[in-house]
């Protein structure tokens, strides 16, 4: 991995993605924070900016990335990872991790609650999960909050009972 005045250059030959990041923010000065899991990394990434170079590099993998604020020469402050799980399962996953929030949040214990796990419905095709076209703008703290709520939600629905 190379920073310097052309912005980062990463050559990776079967290398560690979690080395990768760990170099990438000590040089940089970014968190990384989500990664759980190590993939192997094949490819030469940049010279460019940080950002571009980070998003080429997560590109494919295992995980959605957000990249938090500018610390300048286009290095994020901030990498929250999350892991990407296929559509139909999140989906399920949410539904079902909801459905025991609420048993947990009550007083009252409703057998027919934790039977039948709770239907979500489904976004349109064309309108990406947690956008709402016309509503208000989220930060990115509401974004990551949201983000590390459904990862502990998924987390939490992988567990066996």
């Amino acid at each position: 991995m190379v920073w310097n005045s052309q912005g980062l250059r990463i050559d990776a030959s079967n290398s560690s993605l979690q080395q990768i990041l760990k170099d990438v923010a000590a040089a940089t000065g970014a968190t990384v924070e989500g990664l759980h899991t190590d993939e192997r990394v094949f490819g030469i990434y940049g010279p460019g900016t940080a950002r571009d170079v980070l998003a080429k590099l997560l590109d494919g993998s295992g995980y959605n990335v957000l990249m938090i604020g500018d610390q300048g020469q286009g290095s994020p402050r901030q990498i929250v990872l999350s892991a990407r799980h296929a559509a139909g399962d999140a989906h399920a996953a949410l539904g079902s991790a909801q459905a025991n929030s609420n048993d947990e949040d009550s007083d009252v214990d409703d057998q027919s609650s934790q039977q039948q796990p709770q239907m979500q419905p489904q976004p349109p095709p064309n309108i990406r999960n947690g956008f709402n076209p016309g509503g208000p703008p989220r930060t990115p703290q509401q974004i990551m909050q949201e983000m590390q709520q459904r990862q502990q939600q998924l987390q939490q629905q992988n567990i066996p009972q």
